[in-house]
């Protein structure tokens, strides 16, 4: 599940290839396992070790403070939903780009696989569990005859050029930005699995050891694919998910190096990837609304649970709900501000651990990051500056283009658009939060 929630397969990647560079995508597959995705996976294993229940929300509620923890669960849950919708069509999209059916059908195959999925995560994690594994399977193994028959026939070498020659590595539209973007959604969901812990038997032993071990296979399956691909294909600059109008995905270069049977088994891989993260991040992000119905901060009918299976059945089936009316809305647009929202509640989540060191130094931790306290915030330094870098850079960059224009003024800040939709789901949170903090809630754990 853990390598479902990171990963989900390898594509994706091509963007970042094609608009970045090789050589420039390459190092970010190989360092921000160390820069971002490691110091996330032990803050995740120390936090969700320590406090198994609940997950990263009651993670920063604890540490610093119920506007806080509501924040980080409305900015994670408010990118996941857009996002798990993103991924029905995405897996409804390569079945119409085979089977050639019309939108009706198209839309009916989206709330079909809506409806199937929350009753996968209605009957417990044990079937999502092993749902999961059987996706895991057949995802990663069309990937390791990609990376083989690639490396047998080396011709390129994959790390020039380092950036597009039209490109700059920095500013507004660098190369870097649009790779780092990429880069940290790829490397995201480590803290996803904290908020099932309650369903795991011996989660402070379990999801610690899951995270160890998924990071490396991560991130081996993210560069060798890649690497081999650039090797035997070469033709960089050509590189994209659509795979139409010139460009070659993954698919392509599979059918192009290793034939027919190849390519449509990375067709299965790229559509059981995106069913394989709806799956498991349907019920991810079901459980956070359940915690803040909870605390009183959202309806108690989200509070039902399956008297059988012991899971939040009415806030998967809210999920549910929202997913089937965003897969027929123009929602797209909305995709831009996903990795925003996410890395926002990520800095929260950083930022608890090493307080929770402060003020907790005597809790009890299963896991503990082997490091001592200074040490921890020296390694949430490298991560929150990647976050801040990425939000600046997102905020000032003017290049997207909405409704004609590629500006909108804001306070007398004239800015992107990319960035003021940003900042309006960021001030969400608070704006929300003043509405249902009125009603009494629970104190913070204790």
């Amino acid at each position: 599940m853990i390598y479902i929630f990171v990963s989900g397969g390898s594509f994706g990647i091509e963007e970042m290839i094609s608009s970045s560079g090789p050589g420039l995508t390459l190092i970010l597959l190989m360092t921000l396992p160390f820069l971002w995705a490691l110091p996330m996976a032990l803050v995740s294993a120390e936090l969700g070790a320590a406090l198994p229940d609940g997950g990263f929300y009651h993670w920063t509620r604890r540490a610093i403070g119920q506007f806080w923890g509501f924040q980080s669960a409305w900015w994670w849950t408010l990118a996941t939903l857009v996002d798990t919708s993103l991924y029905v069509v995405l897996a409804a999209s390569y079945l119409q780009g085979v089977l050639g059916f019309d939108q009706t059908v198209f839309y009916v195959t989206c709330w079909s696989i809506i409806g199937l999925f929350a009753a996968i995560n209605i009957l417990g994690l044990r079937f999502v569990a092993l749902s999961s594994t059987v996706f895991s399977l057949l995802i990663i193994s069309p990937f390791l005859i990609l990376i083989a028959v690639g490396l047998a026939n080396w011709q390129f070498n994959p790390f020039l050029p380092i950036v597009p020659p039209e490109q700059n590595l920095l500013g507004g539209d660098g190369a870097l930005i649009l790779g780092l973007s990429v880069g940290l959604w790829m490397y995201s969901g480590y803290e996803s699995m904290s908020t099932l812990s309650g369903e795991i038997e011996n989660p402070q032993n379990v999801i610690p050891k899951a995270l160890m071990l998924a990071l490396p296979f991560v991130a081996l399956m993210y560069l060798l694919p890649t690497l081999a691909s650039l090797a035997a294909f070469g033709q960089w600059e050509r590189f994209g998910v659509a795979g139409v109008g010139g460009e070659v995905s993954f698919i392509d270069i599979g059918r192009a190096l290793g034939g027919s049977y190849l390519g449509y088994a990375l067709l299965a891989s790229a559509l059981l990837g995106n069913l394989a993260l709806y799956l498991d991040y349907m019920g991810s992000c079901a459980r956070p609304l359940y915690a803040l119905a909870d605390d009183g901060l959202f309806p108690t009918f989200l509070l039902r649970v399956s008297p059988r299976f012991g899971t939040p059945v009415a806030a998967i089936v809210a999920v549910a709900a929202v997913n089937c009316v965003l897969v027929v809305g123009p929602f797209q647009s909305l995709v831009v501000i996903d990795v925003i929202l996410m890395i926002a509640a990520y800095a929260l989540i950083l930022i608890s651990a090493v307080r929770l060191r402060v003020r907790e130094p005597t809790m009890a931790r299963p896991f503990r990051v082997p490091l001592g306290t200074g040490g921890l915030a020296l390694l949430i330094v490298p991560p929150l500056a990647l976050i801040g870098l990425v939000i600046y850079l997102a905020i000032v960059d003017r290049s997207m283009t909405i409704g004609g224009t590629s500006e909108l003024s804001v306070l007398g800040i004239s800015i992107g658009w990319y960035g003021a939709v940003s900042i309006f789901a960021l001030a969400s949170g608070p704006l929300i939060y003043c509405c249902v903090s009125r009603r009494k809630v629970k104190a913070p754990l204790q």
